[in-house]
């Protein structure tokens, strides 16, 4: 079985119907205060509590165990569902590699009215513990969409009206100079590597992140918190 650790990761994933909880183990010297919820949730679900002697490393004392990390939405029925909002964010993802960028970058994007991150199946991070527990439970309300081609996926999003923005250094437009339209779709590249070429040629514009100081660069996830941010106040 795969494992959920934290309190907030545990209690998001416990108000998730979709989420297939087995159990749920939670350290003894824990003060009811902060496990209250979580064992009224549980309760509620028929989800068997198991109390133990020992603490999972990182786990804030509270371990749920599921079968397996099922987040991954189909392409057709995610495009289908989103064709009906008037104002949409999708982001894509091309070649993500760390878990722990990739976790906090599903926070960030559940926080900015993010529907929906498409990722490709080949070279890209899968979801594991260090992803939801990153996270902090955000994975749990973001649709991730796993495709083959990622320049394919960007075709059938322009299809539904998205403009798509890529995330580029070398980008002509400031991001923050951008009046976003209330389809759009942000495309950010992987650590070090960036946005690859073919993907690159299907972005209608590339932006940058303006920077002042001596180290030219930022990690993913913080540059993916700092765009979203400005889409967001742009189109919401």
């Amino acid at each position: 079985m795969e494992k959920i650790i934290g309190l907030n990761p545990v209690t998001e994933a416990l108000q998730n119907p979709e989420t297939n909880i087995e159990k749920i183990e939670i350290f003894k010297g824990l003060k009811d205060d902060k496990i209250g919820r979580i064992k009224s949730l549980a309760s509620k679900r028929n989800i068997k509590i198991h109390f133990t002697d020992k603490r999972a490393e990182n786990s804030q004392g509270v371990v749920a165990f599921i079968s397996q990390y099922d987040y991954y939405v189909d392409l057709g029925a995610f495009l289908e569902k989103v064709a009906k909002d008037e104002k949409s964010i999708v982001l894509v993802l091309d070649g993500v590699q760390d878990p722990r960028n990739f976790g906090a970058i599903v926070r960030s994007a559940e926080i900015f009215g993010v529907k929906g991150i498409i990722i490709p199946e080949r070279n890209s991070v899968k979801i594991n513990e260090t992803v939801v527990k990153t996270s902090t439970g955000a994975i749990e309300h973001v649709d991730i969409i796993k495709v083959t081609n990622i320049s394919e996926a960007i075709q059938k999003l322009k299809k539904l009206d998205y403009w798509v923005y890529g995330a580029e250094g070398s980008g002509k437009k400031c991001y923050y100079d951008e009046k976003y339209p209330n389809r759009t779709a942000l495309v950010m590249g992987g650590e070090g590597s960036g946005i690859r070429k073919k993907v690159k040629e299907n972005c209608d514009i590339l932006v940058n992140i303006p920077m002042y100081g001596k180290i030219n660069s930022l990690n993913v996830s913080v540059a993916g918190g700092i765009l979203l941010s400005e889409i967001a106040k742009k189109i919401y």
